[in-house]
Parts: structure tokens; sequence; C-alpha cells
């Protein structure tokens, strides 16, 4: 049968568009601005093509501009109902944007989801865990090929096993990833997070540190900084960071890694040097704007702390953590409105996590007429994580605020019994001990104080009221000067 010439020349046109296609699928993940402008282009000349939309809404969400790529799913879903890329990327902005229900909905109306390519299937099964589908998503991820699993896959399946509370699975999956990341950096880095996550921190070095091309990979070399520096392995997390900053000079992954190191060392204001120019270099970095809050927390800055913990939880919506450090710093710079809302909806959503529960107990603390609200919390953080002396810390300052004392000392012993070395617990008690008549008992606490944390003027002017009536004058005078040197003359004591 002989075909028409105007058959011939349609065939030769859908051919020579199916390559053009395959080559921008291509051009999507190089995401240069030329590829940017041939895809453009091309989606604005074939409308009506769900392809060439579809890889322009790729485009835009590699870019992060969330809204237009959502929009351009929506229009290829209108033109092709049964687009799985289209939905599973659709259910994953959702996500982003914090919407979690919506996200769901999407994803499950994917049929047939064991019968998708296993690329598919993992992309599928990662999108429901992240909706909050985390059983969907374990039967969906153990339909996968073997080779999968023991692969690609190990980063989601380590997720899933301690989502759902199966820790000798998760234990069976370390050799897989120690094997399977040796040539794989990319994969190392995601299945050391999820080791970190679980608290292996041993095993997540081990897997960073077997990497092949380890001295040549930047990234590798940054995570395993920042485990060792968890570790307190400050030689070798050093060590590693240098040569990453040999790879990639003044780069914000590395700057953030380095002021991660200086805070854990006790060196704040290197710390929040480092950790401004990370983020003058990456504004938009999830990841630099975390470590930025926590820093600028640390380092008593929260109006810039609780200024990048919003801008964060902009960008990522969906992330209960970023939420967590805006309600911590808004907390500490004293906007407890929003500390409130906030906390309350983490603890809803995160309700065994002691961190945002002792958090939401000192938010309560510092609002008028809550303070056994404050006291209810604070007890219920104890349920959640006896070993946490902060919070026995916090409930005692709840009891002294309101000059309950023997509640207070009581707790304040409590918390020096777990943390014999606590200065903040040793000044709290020292003072109650001293205004119900102890000063002997006071003095060696105070003192002991004074040794740890040498820059807290509160702990020298109450060392100074014992000095003073023990008829230590003279000691009484020294510390009442260095009191006013740290505190300054319109400075203001806890008293």
């Amino acid at each position: 049968m002989a075909f028409l010439p105007g058959q011939d020349a349609n065939a030769q046109q859908k051919s020579s568009q199916t390559r053009m296609l395959a080559e921008l699928d291509r051009a999507v993940d190089r995401g240069n601005p030329d590829d940017e402008r041939r895809i453009s282009d091309f989606a604005i000349a074939n409308p009506n093509d769900a392809k060439a939309l579809e890889l322009l809404a790729r485009f835009r969400l590699r870019q992060g501009r969330l809204a237009e790529s959502k929009a351009l799913f929506q229009r290829v879903l209108k033109l092709d109902p049964g687009s799985t890329i289209a939905k599973i990327n659709s259910g994953h902005i959702s996500v982003m944007l914090g919407q979690k229900e919506e996200a769901a909905q999407i994803l499950i109306s994917i049929n047939n989801a064991g019968s998708l390519a296993p690329p598919l299937r993992l992309d599928l099964a990662t999108a429901l865990l992240l909706a909050g589908e985390s059983q969907r998503s374990l039967e969906l991820a153990q339909t996968l090929p073997v080779n999968i699993k023991n692969s690609t896959a190990l980063p989601l399946l380590g997720t899933l096993y301690l989502v759902s509370g199966q820790p000798a699975q998760f234990t069976g999956l370390i050799p897989l990833m120690k094997k399977a990341t040796i040539t794989d950096a990319s994969l190392a880095i995601a299945c050391a997070d999820v080791l970190r996550n679980a608290g292996q921190y041993k095993e997540a070095i081990a897997v960073l540190s077997s990497v092949r091309n380890l001295q040549t990979e930047p990234r590798v070399l940054i995570s395993l900084s920042r485990l060792e520096t968890l570790t307190r392995d400050f030689a070798h997390a050093r060590e590693h960071l240098k040569r990453a900053s040999t790879l990639e000079p003044d780069s914000a992954g590395v700057l953030s890694a380095q002021a991660f190191l200086e805070s854990s060392n006790g060196d704040l204001a290197a710390a929040f040097k480092s950790i401004s120019r990370a983020r003058e270099l990456a504004p938009n970095s999830t990841g630099v704007l975390a470590d930025f809050v926590v820093v600028a927390m640390r380092y008593n800055k929260p109006a810039l702390a609780a200024d990048a913990a919003k801008t964060l939880s902009t960008l990522d919506p969906s992330n209960a953590e970023y939420r967590y450090l805006y309600g911590a710093a808004s907390l500490q710079n004293g906007d407890l409105d929003t500390a409130q809302e906030l906390l309350e909806g983490y603890v809803k959503e995160r309700p065994l996590d002691s961190k945002g529960c002792l958090a939401l107990g000192m938010t309560y603390a510092g609002r008028p007429g809550q303070i056994d609200k404050a006291r209810q919390q604070l007890s219920h953080c104890i349920d959640i994580d006896p070993s946490n002396v902060e919070v026995k810390y916090q409930l005692a300052l709840s009891y002294k605020s309101q000059g309950e004392n023997k509640q207070a000392i009581a707790l304040l012993e409590s918390t020096l019994q777990q943390d014999a070395n606590n200065p903040l617990a040793m000044r709290d008690l020292g003072t109650l001990y001293f205004e119900t008549g102890e000063a002997p008992k006071a003095r060696p606490l105070l003192e002991r104080a004074v040794e740890l944390n040498s820059n807290d003027a509160d702990t020298h002017f109450q060392l100074a009221r014992v000095y003073s009536q023990l008829g230590e004058s003279e000691l009484a005078k020294k510390q009442q000067e260095i009191f006013r040197q740290l505190r300054g003359p319109w400075g203001k004591t806890s008293q």
C-alpha cells in the first residue's frame, strides 16, 4: 500500500517532534537558560501537546516556581487525564505547599500503581510518604524489583521502616547501604541522612567514608563533617571541611557546615559570621536558612532568627521542622502569639517530640494567666522524655516565678543530679537557697556556676549578695564590679 505525500510529511513531522521532545526531556535536567528558552518556545508553539507542557512544568518545578508548575501540570491533566508523571509531580507540589490532603487525593487516584515502571513506582512511593500515606508507600515500595530495593530505594525503605516502627528491618538495610553507596555519592548522602535521623551516627559516617571518590566529592565531605561534628570529632570535621573548601572555595554549603562546627565548638561569633556569609551566597537555600536560625538563636539574635525562620517556613511550608524553628525563634523574639500558634500545630502533628513539647511549655509560661497550662505541658514533656533536664529546669522556673520555692528547689536539685555541671540550674538553686536563708549552701553553687559560665552577669550579682551577707565585703565588691561590667549601667538583674 502506497503512502500519499501528505501522509509521509506528517510522519516525518511527527518523528521530528518526537526527537525534539526527547532532547528537551534531557534538557530539563541540565536546567540552563538556553534550555529554558527552548522548552518554553516549544511549549508555546505546541499549546495542546501534553508532553511539551509537562516538560515546561517540570522545568518550572526545578526552578521552585511552584504556582506556575502546578498550573501547567493541571493543564497537562486536562489534555491527558491519565498522565502519571503529572499526577506524581502535582502531588509533590501540593506537599511543598503544605496541602497534604490534596496531595494524597491526587496520588491515590493513580490507577495500577503496581504495574508502573520501577522509576515511576519509586517516585510515587516517595510522594505518598511525603503526603502522609506511609502505609500505601510501604506497600508500593515492597513491589519494586530487588535490584531497585537494594540500591536507589534504600533511603525510602529506611525511612518507611523507621516511620512504621520496624527496627529489625531497618537494621537489615545497613549492610546493603554500605555496599550500594561505594560508587554513588548522591545515594551515600541520602542513606547517611536516614541513618543520622535514626541516631545511627557511626553507621552514617561509615557509609560516607567508604565512598570511593571521597576526596573529590565536596557534598560527601560536607555531610561527613557534619556527622563528625555531631559526634564531637572536631579534628576530622575540620579536616574534611578544609578539603571541601579547596574543591569549592567560598561555597555556601561549606560555610554553613563551618558555622555548624564553630557553633558546636562554642565559637558563636565565628559561627554567626560564617552562616551570614553563607546566607548572602544562597539566600533561598533551606539548609542554609535552617542553620542560620539555629546559630542566630544561640548567638542571641532573636529578631534575625525569627526573620530567617519566617522565610524558611514560607519556602517549605510542609516541613514540620521548619515550622518548629519558626515557633522557637518567635518565642525567643517575644512574639508569643506566633510561637503559640506554630508550636501548638507542631505538637499536634508530633505529639511525642520532646523539643516541641518544651518550647510550647515555655511559650505558655511566658503568657499571663497560663502558668498552670505551662506546668501541665512541661510535666507532660517529662513523661515523654524523663532524661530531658531542660524540661525539668523550665518547670522549676515556672514555680520560682510564682514564689513556690519548695517545689522549685526540689526540681532544681533533681536537675543537677542529672546534669551536675549545669551553670544556670546552679545559679537559680543558689539564689533560692540564699533567699530561703541558707547562704552557706548557696555559696559553693554560685562559685561553681561562675567558673562554668563567667559571662553570666546575674550569677555574679547573686554571688555578690551571698558574699555580702556572709561578711565577705571585698569579694562582694569584686563580684559587683564584674556584674556592672557585664551588664552595663542600664542593665537589670533577674532579681
